[in-house]
């Protein structure tokens, strides 16, 4: 009678760890997407004005069903809720005689003396785009945590595609053409309401050219840069308020 009810002691034993098991392993399979807050009106359409990168524009809403479809086309990403934030083109002089609208929205979300300010953004990170046949070795998608909507975006590719900007400009047109004050620095640059695209060329030591591509979408960054004023002016005033009641 006793061994009995130690058997089914163990039997129980056994299968409450498996079903912890299985509960575990269905929380790790499905929490990427729990990473991505469900939204309603994302789209990713096409045929739209403005720059596009994967069907992605500037009024494109970040989910969960976007994330699966980068995922199949460009492979595994890394996510990141929180980060810093870098504008930078070239260097800050270019950025700030060239593009100062860029130049000001990163000195607005960056510490005025250096140091680091994390923002709540949403990080896709692309590294295994290669695998998928897509010429990249590096895309990093920048996202607005709280609308979802694209910040910016940071495409590196591969040595094997060349043309990289002759594909940019038979899509979108001659760009205008920046010297850096570096000897072979250089931007294309294409600009459309509230949105600029930049095809960068740095000379590195030894002569290596190192080519960046990237979609700034200043509407969706200067929503971001005013409701971060706004948060940091009412904190401001509850500090003042909080001062004066001890006082």
């Amino acid at each position: 009678m006793l061994a009995s009810h130690q058997r089914k002691l163990l039997i129980g034993c056994m299968l409450s760890g498996l079903l912890v098991l299985v509960l575990i392993s269905i929380y790790a399979l499905t929490r990427p997407q729990r990473d991505i807050a469900r939204r309603e009106g994302a789209s990713a359409e096409t045929g739209r004005p403005g720059f596009s990168f994967f069907g992605i524009h500037r009024d494109t809403v970040l989910d969960r069903n976007l994330r699966q479809t980068l995922e199949a086309q460009l492979g595994k990403d890394a996510i990141a809720q929180r980060g810093l934030i870098d504008l930078i083109v070239i260097d800050p002089a270019f950025t700030q005689t060239y593009l100062p609208q860029i130049e000001r929205y990163h000195r607005a979300l960056n510490p005025a003396f250096g140091g680091r300010r994390e923002h709540a953004i949403t990080t896709l990170t692309y590294r295994r785009a290669q695998l998928k046949d897509v010429p990249f070795r590096l895309v990093r998608l920048v996202f607005d945590q709280h609308t979802g909507k694209p910040l910016y975006f940071i495409v590196e590719p591969s040595d094997n595609d060349p043309d990289l900007f002759v594909t940019l400009q038979s899509k979108w047109g001659l760009p205008a053409r920046i010297n850096g004050s570096q000897e072979g620095d250089h931007a294309l640059i294409w600009r459309k309401p509230s949105e600029i695209l930049a095809g960068i060329s740095i000379r590195r030591r030894g002569g290596r050219i190192e080519r960046q591509v990237r979609f700034y979408f200043l509407s969706n960054i200067g929503q971001l840069v005013e409701r971060e004023r706004n948060a940091s002016e009412a904190q401001r005033r509850q500090t003042d308020s909080a001062t004066r009641r001890a006082f």
